[in-house]
């Protein structure tokens, strides 16, 4: 069951719920121990990410040819079931949910290689979770174009990749040509378009083919 709730208090690390539902039937039937938590502020969706959610749902539909409203409801549906959330409505969702429905977008147009107006390092408002996106679709932060793996964290001149742990490196995805310009001038790229190197973990390097672990050196024999 998924139900939603008022937080009535927080004291000693123990937080008093008041659920929306009735679920005394499920508590004495079920007896249930564990429960999952997605807080929110309580601030609903600003006119800025209902801007971008309709931007980025007007370039699916060009790309795919079907109608925004349909694509609206539909790509709803998927991100609610996917999430386990309540299908909600853009007049008064929480700005919780629509920063995370806009990071599905984003994540969308990547994974089916939709082309947008403009980039959508404009439209994210969550730029962590962007930067990740960027490099686990290998697409520039800053234009989208197909994109090479920039490091932050300088690998020396005389060390082989291939025996480098990247796992906490810092890295960003920029295609070929930010990728020279952050070569010549990192400090001033990355202050133009408020973009920044992010840890490397065990997915991205296995996604991006970088070693996530030193490889076993071949005894002899």
């Amino acid at each position: 069951m998924i139900t939603t709730g008022k937080i009535l208090g927080y004291k000693n690390g123990r937080l008093l719920i008041q659920p929306k539902d009735n679920i005394e039937r499920l508590m004495s039937v079920q007896h249930p121990r564990n429960v999952e938590l997605r807080l929110t502020d309580g601030r609903t969706i600003s006119n800025d990410q209902r801007r971008k959610i309709f931007a980025i749902i007007r370039d699916i539909a060009i790309w795919s040819g079907h109608e925004p409203e349909y694509l609206r409801q539909l790509l709803t549906w998927d991100f609610c079931a996917g999430s386990e959330r309540d299908v909600f409505s853009l007049s008064d969702v929480d700005m919780t949910t629509a920063k995370e429905f806009v990071n599905y977008l984003i994540d969308f147009c990547f994974h089916w290689g939709v082309p947008t107006k403009d980039s959508l390092l404009t439209q994210t408002d969550d730029i962590g979770k962007y930067l990740y996106l960027c490099l686990e679709h290998r697409r520039c932060a800053i234009c989208n174009r197909p994109a090479e793996v920039h490091h932050v964290d300088r690998i020396g001149m005389g060390r082989d990749r291939e025996h480098i742990v990247h796992v906490g490196l810092l890295a960003v995805a920029l295609c070929r040509d930010h990728h020279d310009q952050a070569h010549i001038d990192e400090k001033a790229l990355f202050s133009e378009y408020h973009i920044y190197g992010i840890k490397l973990d065990r997915y991205l390097c296995e996604r991006l083919r970088l070693p996530a672990k030193i490889p076993r050196k071949e005894g002899p024999g």
